[in-house]
């Protein structure tokens, strides 16, 4: 019998969510701008009233404000940017128009039921796991999507211990509007620092015992590059990135990297063609001429859109670049 070749399923597939499916809870065809979905904004305000931030996250937003570990850092990364962080991470799942299919595809299956392993790195208050699930759970409500049973084991790496906090806080205080909709997560966030071999090897141990039951497993990398491009990490960084691809393989494992579309990112030498380059050979040395053709790096997607700010009569522009790597099976437990 001739052995069939290995097809890529979700490249061959119709869009999981389409476009037409989705609510206007999420995105409003006529004035084309997402709004955030509904159980995300009561966990961002909650956080905000906790932090008594919530006259400072109406107050216009300072120029080169882009987090940080210390208390007031994260504190106006949580007043100022996890809006438009969640934001770009609602754009790269939904994929209104029709720009990011094998993205938005990798994101439903892994989401669409059974046990899942999701790693948020750095994850900083939250925002992209909560935004993930929060938009999972409004599509379930709408009767947009199957509402199969779905549990989500959460780990979040991060260094700043009150971003920590935060994520955990706004992560108890989704549980019972996700619980609504048949999904159902436990969390924890370590303290992950991307330019040490020790603390990336504790986080790659317990997504290791964690994903041994898991359906699917994603990693999802967002805003990242800062830190790595402008600030001259990434070579600093390269092992533990490799130990974490190393480690991440299994059958339905995605790594999907969202970036803001800068120069930084997309120019020449610019980080998404350092991170490509980087993946390509980590895996193509020790593979077979088969497993290097079924090695999976889609090519760039790019989108943007306007987003209604929740807390004011305002919308702001979110762009973004992304990046999916399929991850090799071969030498994968599964």
């Amino acid at each position: 019998m001739t052995e069939e070749p290995h097809v890529n399923v979700l490249k061959v597939m119709s869009r999981l969510i389409k476009p037409t499916d989705i609510p206007q809870t999420l995105w409003h065809v006529d004035t084309t701008c997402l709004h955030l979905a509904p159980a995300l904004l009561k966990a961002w305000e909650h956080l905000l009233r906790h932090a008594g931030l919530e006259e400072k996250a109406r107050q216009p937003v300072p120029e080169g404000k882009i987090g940080g570990f210390s208390k007031e850092d994260t504190d106006d990364h949580l007043a100022w940017r996890f809006s438009g962080s969640s934001a770009r991470v609602q754009l790269s799942l939904l994929d209104p128009e029709d720009k990011l299919t094998e993205v938005a595809d990798a994101f439903a299956k892994v989401f669409s039921g059974g046990t899942v392993l999701l790693a948020d790195l750095p994850c900083g208050s939250g925002a992209a796991a909560l935004a993930l699930l929060a938009n999972i759970a409004e599509l379930r409500r709408q009767d947009r999507i199957p509402r199969s049973p779905l549990n989500v084991k959460i780990v979040g790496g991060e260094l700043s211990e009150f971003a920590r906090s935060y994520a955990s806080l706004a992560t108890e205080h989704i549980k019972d509007a996700l619980a609504e909709q048949a999904i159902w997560v436990s969390a924890e966030f370590m303290s992950w620092d991307a330019l040490d071999k020790f603390s990336t090897a504790d986080l790659t141990n317990r997504l290791t015992v964690l994903g041994q039951d898991c359906s699917a497993r994603l990693i999802v990398l967002a805003n990242f590059s800062g830190f790595l491009q402008r600030e001259g990490k990434w070579k600093e960084a390269l092992p533990q990135f490799e130990s974490l691809f190393i480690h991440g393989r299994a059958h339905n494992s995605f790594v999907l990297w969202i970036e803001p579309q800068t120069n930084a990112v997309l120019g020449s030498g610019g980080f998404f063609g350092r991170a490509i380059a980087w993946f390509k050979k980590l895996f193509s040395a020790q593979q077979t001429k088969d497993a290097q053709d079924n090695l999976v790096v889609e090519n760039l997607g790019k989108s943007a859109a306007n987003v209604q700010h929740p807390l004011k009569e305002h919308q702001f522009n979110v762009q973004l670049v992304v990046q999916r790597f399929d991850l090799p099976l071969s030498g994968a437990r599964t």
